[in-house]
């Protein structure tokens, strides 16, 4: 009987992927992601982020950014890495390029466009269409809107898109196929990364004038050093299988088997991020140091948690399987939608029901904000996403005149003679 209710949950939550998925449990961390983004948001517009002690700690889930961009560096870096390190085929950047822009444009486009032209409550300019609808909001200050603040941070994972071609050039342009040499080049290279980002965090945190140019703390220089630590465990992970791994690699991956330390470990260091030495519970991220200790305390929290679905070859587990459980990949599969509709139905739900913000009612526009999100998840998965997926793995239609093409094979030239010895223009 329980294998049958197991069957029925599994078809209820069921729905059909374009590409077939190779980390499943990485669905479960999605579907994580996207509710700690939404429970953030309805508990800053409710306001208890600031009256509460629990109240405290939903302001920091806006964590769950830190783990989409780990998500991002370790699944869009692993076949540049191990290509690197084999010397196998290089994943082609324009493939890529096309599978990533379509993979994000279509909805988006879509929920700007409700935004701006029906949402209630927002006062548009035809300079928020044009920053919205090109993805550069975040590169002048007042340019965020209400229904469409949270898209800051897929306008630096866009950049990110655009900068990972590059960066795996860089890696790969030396000791291709040679998989020790590669490994210390990558690990090079992700170590500049880190360290830049460490530099760009020191200089807008200290610097008077840039600190006043607030849109530089959404620019990617200040999150390459998250994107850093999901592109070594994708180095982590593609080394690991093959011969002789690195006894350090070993044990990292063993710790990721041991998946009670990993969480225990991610939920000390997200306490402590609840606590003030990580900054103020608004908007603000208060001192230097503040904003230091609340970066790297996100960015450890977010490390350990994600580990045990990033490695480990242990079986799968209690935790492993939770996240592979039908609800979970459910709600990974549509994370995007979530992250994109939550805060117009948030918005919306909240004006035509008269809450206004910062009141309270956080209990009630809770379920009200996750249902009606999911519903348009869904139905944005369904009539866009995937079908703009499915397009974006086909062959394209329009082949450019640089663009390689197979060549026809040669014409076999006729024999001269034929079998029998005659030549084929005599009588017979």
């Amino acid at each position: 009987m329980a294998e049958g209710v197991r069957q029925r949950v599994s078809e209820i939550f069921r729905i059909d992927t374009v590409v077939p998925h190779r980390f499943t449990t990485l669905d479960g961390y999605r579907a994580i992601a996207a509710l700690l983004v939404v429970t953030t948001h309805v508990a800053y517009f409710s306001g208890v982020v600031v009256v509460t002690a629990w109240g405290h700690a939903l302001s920091r889930m806006d964590i769950g950014v830190t783990v989409f961009f780990l998500l991002s560096g370790f699944l869009l870096f692993r076949p540049w890495s191990r290509a690197a390190m084999t010397g196998g085929s290089w994943p082609g950047t324009r493939r890529y390029f096309r599978r990533r822009l379509w993979r994000i444009l279509p909805a988006y486009l879509l929920l700007v466009v409700v935004v701006l032209a029906v949402m209630p409550g927002i006062e548009v300019h035809p300079k928020h269409w044009v920053a919205h609808l090109t993805l550069t909001q975040i590169y002048w200050p007042d340019l965020l809107i209400n229904g469409l603040t949270q898209t800051w941070s897929l306008a630096t994972e866009l950049t990110f898109y655009l900068a990972l071609p590059v960066l795996a050039w860089i890696v790969g342009k030396r000791h291709r196929g040679d998989m020790d040499a590669s490994l210390r080049r990558q690990l090079w290279v992700l170590g500049t990364w880190f360290g830049a980002a460490f530099l760009w965090l020191a200089m807008r945190t200290a610097i008077p004038t840039v600190k006043e140019f607030g849109v530089v703390n959404m620019w990617l220089p200040n999150f390459m050093d998250w994107f850093a630590v999901g592109m070594f465990f994708a180095l982590v992970h593609s080394r690991l299988r093959l011969p002789d791994p690195p006894r350090w690699m070993t044990r990292i991956n063993a710790l990721a088997d041991d998946v009670g330390t990993c969480l225990v470990l991610a939920a000390g260091f997200f306490l402590l991020a609840t606590t003030p030495i990580a900054g103020p519970y608004t908007f603000g991220e208060g001192s230097v140091s503040q904003a230091f200790v609340r970066h790297y305390l996100y960015l450890a929290a977010a490390a350990f948690f994600l580990m045990p679905g990033f490695l480990g070859t242990d079986g799968w587990g209690t935790w492993r399987r939770l996240l592979a459980s039908p609800l979970m990949v459910y709600l990974g599969t549509l994370s995007y939608g979530i992250f994109l509709w939550h805060l117009f139905v948030l918005e919306t739900a909240s004006h035509l029901l008269g809450i206004p913000g910062f009141s309270g009612w956080f209990w009630f526009l809770w379920p009200v904000t996750v249902v009606g999100t999911v519903a348009c998840a869904h139905v944005s998965y369904v009539l866009v996403e995937r079908p703009a997926q499915k397009y974006s793995h086909s062959e394209p239609r329009i082949r450019w005149p640089w663009a390689s093409r197979p060549s026809e094979p040669p014409p076999t030239p006729l024999p001269t003679h034929s079998p029998a010895g005659r030549s084929p223009q005599s009588p017979a």
